[in-house]
């Protein structure tokens, strides 16, 4: 516990060095970058509570913020053009921003709204007119009205044009009964601007469809107006910020207040109105414009030349449709809604709503229900693997068992004669024993001697019986500490009579010193044994006095090599390649695999085993195992 408290606390130290190291190489040893702050003006022509100015306000501190983050000022101004007679603005006004600006190195000047530019050329002082100019206003050049977009001769000029022929040809899509269009603005500027522009474009409308402008009324009799339209119309609002009572509305509230009465549905060209009772179309998006102007600005501070910018109306168009509005007018499923189509305030079920986290789920599930049946099988193909390996196990030790039995079976007569000898020498010691007990002759020595004879002759009996008892035993030993010269030296005592039978010598080249491994001793006598039995049964036709099996034993290394060889008439060549495969044997009377259970005894054991013929005459097969250290 101490020497963890110590190491604990050694942690901790090194920790805090690393941390306090890292800040202040931060601080001092690491030299930063500096990042010079840009400076922006955004002057806006008309007043600030405009929802359109929001939406472009919004999308330029998104580009600026993506790209410097914090290093960046900006400054907004709104001049309020709608105040002042059209050409009369006052140039006081303007000097305000002048001074208020001049000690402010400006790096960019962004000019958004409606004839925007007009009061700024005329009145602002050089250090603004010479800026890099980002111009975001209507171009009403294609409606027959002038429009001044650039400042000078480094302006990115946005030039947003509408396109209304498209957004009355979505709506009668939409609608294809529709026999009547009112359309409703108000009494300010820009709404007469707008609405003549929109009296030029409904000229191209199908002459089948009567059209109707209104431009005269109060709210409140607008509000009556289209709560009681004929059947099949649509109502079209151009612009509408000031009724003929003088009453300003923001477009939004007065889109808002006649989709809560009107018996049509309503459209807009521009997104302003956009869940608020507009059914949508095909419009201009601020929220585009916003973040395209903010782009270009972007682009030029990090020194794009800024007539090189060239816009399109895909920039700043597109396809919005309120869900709410469309099932309304029973037109949520129509197939003429542009596929692409942004759709705003969508009722999305439970299932839609969740679809793929439920799908995630429910793949999940099947995952996991695929993954427990596939273990399941595993498991149950392990299971039946596992007894088929016991039963291989099983059925081999059996296999080892019977060769064993063979082979003692086949040198039980030899055996039962090896054991009538040291019996016969016990029966004769003991009778003479009893003789010389009789003959009251007193003489311990040879007394002695007799009981001895008796006890060695006993001990010959019991080793060679239990040789015997073990190699017939049907058991899975545990590999132990061998002594490899014993092992040789009994097996060869077991085959002893049997060799005197058939009139074969044993000639042993053991090492002086005892070698140990770690072995199965029975079986490695199981291996000895079959083949000592195939070199006599290869001796059978030589000659007496070649009848001599001579088994060696050397060290190479790490391993001892064990050979046994004779001098018979050697391996056929046409088996030498697979002498150790199960059931190759060039015996009449043999199975063939004898050799190849000595190979798996010898391969379990890490060792291996060889066959060859000698040149003088005979084969040799030995095998080699790891020698067992004294450590």
């Amino acid at each position: 516990m101490f020497l963890y408290d110590v190491f604990n606390m050694l942690k901790s130290r090194i920790l805090i060095f690393i941390i306090l190291l890292i800040l202040f190489l931060t601080s001092f040893g690491i030299p930063q970058q500096s990042v010079q702050s840009k400076n922006i003006l955004i002057l806006f022509s008309y007043s600030s509570d405009g929802p359109a100015y929001r939406r472009i306000l919004d999308g330029i501190m998104q580009e600026l913020g993506n790209e410097f983050g914090d290093s960046y000022s900006l400054h907004t101004e709104y001049l309020q053009i709608e105040l002042y007679p059209p050409n009369n603005y006052p140039k006081q006004r303007f000097d305000s921003y002048n001074e208020k600006y001049r000690d402010i190195k400006l790096d960019l000047l962004i000019c958004v709204g409606v004839n925007v530019i007009n009061p700024i050329k005329k009145f602002a002082e050089s250090y603004l007119l010479d800026l890099p100019t980002v111009s975001v206003d209507i171009d009403f050049s294609n409606y027959g009205f002038n429009t001044d977009l650039h400042l000078n001769d480094h302006t990115a000029a946005l030039g947003l044009k509408f396109n209304i022929e498209k957004t009355f040809s979505t709506a009668l899509s939409l609608f294809p009964a529709t026999s009547s269009i009112y359309f409703i603005s108000g009494t300010s500027p820009l709404d007469h601007l707008l609405t003549s522009v929109t009296q030029g474009v409904s000229k191209t409308i199908d002459k089948n469809i009567k059209t109707t402008f209104i431009t005269d009324l109060s709210m409140d009799e607008t509000l009556k107006l289209v709560s009681k339209l004929p059947k099949n119309s649509l109502i079209f609002i151009p612009y509408f910020t000031t009724d003929n009572k003088l009453v300003r509305y923001h477009n939004t509230e007065a889109i808002r207040f006649m989709s809560r009465v009107a018996n049509a549905p309503i459209f807009h060209i521009s997104d302003l109105g956009a869940g608020d009772g507009m059914i949508g179309g095909y419009v201009m998006s601020f929220t585009k414009v916003g973040l395209l102007a903010g782009k270009t600005a972007v682009k030029i501070l990090n020194g794009t030349d800024p007539n090189s910018i060239k816009i399109n109306e895909n920039d700043y168009y597109e396809y919005i449709f309120d869900w709410r509005e469309l099932k309304k007018w029973n037109v949520e499923n129509s197939k003429l809604i542009p596929e692409g189509s942004t759709i705003l305030f969508r009722d999305v079920s439970l299932l839609e709503q969740y679809k793929w986290i439920i799908i995630a789920v429910i793949l999940f599930i099947v995952l996991q229900t695929l993954l427990i049946v596939n273990l399941i099988r595993l498991n149950r193909n392990q299971k039946l693997m596992t007894q088929q390996i016991i039963d291989s196990e099983n059925k081999y030790r059996n296999f080892l068992h019977q060769d064993r039995l063979f082979r003692i079976g086949q040198i039980t007569a030899s055996l039962s004669h090896e054991l009538n000898q040291p019996l016969t020498a016990i029966l004769s010691n003991a009778q003479a024993g009893i003789r010389f007990i009789d003959s009251n002759e007193s003489n311990p020595e040879l007394l002695k001697n007799i009981f001895q004879n008796i006890v060695f002759n006993d001990k010959r009996t019991s080793s060679i019986l239990r040789s015997i008892r073990s190699m017939m035993k049907l058991e899975t030993r545990a590999k132990v500490k061998v002594n490899l010269n014993s092992v040789i030296r009994r097996v060869v005592n077991i085959y002893h009579s049997e060799a005197k039978k058939l009139q074969i010598k044993f000639k042993l080249n053991l090492t002086d010193t005892d070698i140990y491994v770690l072995a199965d001793h029975v079986q490695i006598e199981q291996v000895l044994l079959n083949l000592i039995f195939n070199s006599a049964q290869a001796m059978e036709k030589t000659e007496i006095q070649n009848k001599i099996i001579t088994i060696s034993q050397y060290k190479n290394e790490n391993e001892v090599i064990v050979s046994v060889y004779d001098k018979g008439a050697g391996i056929d060549k046409e088996i030498m390649g697979k002498i150790f495969q199960p059931f190759i044997t060039s015996k009449n009377e043999g199975m063939g695999i004898g050799l190849a259970i000595c190979q798996s005894i010898i391969e379990d054991h890490k060792g291996k085993i060889r066959a060859a013929n000698l040149p003088e005459g005979g084969a040799e097969i030995s095998f080699s195992l790891g020698i067992l250290s004294n450590e």
